[in-house]
């Protein structure tokens, strides 16, 4: 008998929030493929609302929009997990608060590869403080 190892993040919680259909659904597709347990929301209020949410290990949210004020209610509400944020050109600003929190920003068109490595960067970020 053959044994498979399982991926070490495997059922790892993730959130996904990102109002276009298309690309959400391709992105919870890609990362249910490698073993993540994500839950994709069309809105940060949908994210909010859903109090599975609190449990994700890291969240994937669009910047654009309401996604930092997302992230902020998220952080308020006592969740503590890493960020992967998603946008273009983000102000200076921007850039030292996710230093801060340990956040990592992304190109909103990253693909799958610097995507899977920010999240898992971002977990291990998380585990390696606690």
């Amino acid at each position: 008998m053959t044994s498979h190892p399982i991926p070490p993040h495997d059922g790892i919680a993730v959130s996904l929030v990102d109002g276009d259909p298309a690309l959400r659904r391709a992105r919870q597709i890609m990362l249910l493929s490698e073993a993540y347990d994500v839950r994709s929301y069309a809105t940060g209020a949908a994210l909010l609302a859903d109090p599975r949410s609190r449990a994700a290990a890291c969240i994937v949210v669009d910047i654009g929009g309401s996604g930092m004020d997302t992230l902020h209610a998220m952080r308020r509400s006592g969740w503590r997990g890493g960020a992967i944020l998603l946008g273009t050109a983000p102000a200076p600003a921007l850039v030292h608060a996710a230093e801060r929190n340990g956040d990592r920003l992304l190109d909103r068109a990253a693909g799958d590869a610097p995507l899977l490595t920010a999240i898992a960067g971002s977990i291990a970020g998380r585990r390696s403080e606690g």
